[in-house]
């Protein structure tokens, strides 16, 4: 059965009703939400806490867009004298700064946007803004990886950006 998002994402719900989503998870309870905060130590944004409230994930397009129970975690890489050799050396081939430019964001989603294991990020350094983090797509096999911006919050990305892309298949 296919989550109702039409009250928060009437774009998204549209789209997700036509598209056949996978994967799909049980919505989370507000104390779920809540326990979910404290693991992570800081407040999620409230149109994502809507979104977890109706589907707690799903797969989409094929599996373009994935929000899994492995989700949300920050992104912690280890120091660049703890890699393996070979890590080290292809850090050193890709170019770039160690740590990776999404260090310390909150991934809430695999978006395969330009390649599979691109990720979309909570960029939460900041604080919350208007109940709201910044969205950011991270793609990890740029060379070297890169971040950018792609949308002002949650909702926004899920409304706009996130289906713009794919409406069109």
């Amino acid at each position: 059965m296919v989550p109702d998002f039409s009250a928060d994402f009437p774009t998204f719900a549209r789209l997700v009703s036509e598209s056949e989503p996978e994967h799909i998870l049980p919505p989370c309870t507000p104390g779920q939400v809540s326990d979910l905060e404290a693991s992570l130590g800081i407040d999620l944004p409230t149109s994502y806490k809507a979104f977890l409230q109706t589907a707690g994930g799903l797969w989409l397009f094929g599996g373009a867009v994935q929000m899994s129970s492995g989700h949300p975690f920050f992104h912690e890489f280890p120091p660049f004298d703890q890699l393996s050799p070979e890590q080290q050396s292809v850090v050193r081939q890709r170019g770039g700064n160690w740590p990776p430019p999404s260090q310390g964001m909150l991934c809430f989603a695999e978006y395969f946007l330009e390649a599979d294991g691109d990720q979309v990020l909570f960029r939460t350094e900041d604080g919350v803004m208007d109940g709201e983090y910044p969205v950011y797509y991270y793609a990890h096999g740029a060379s070297p990886a890169r971040v950018s911006r792609m949308a002002d919050s949650f909702g926004d990305w899920i409304e706009n950006v996130c289906i713009q892309q794919f409406s069109k298949t």
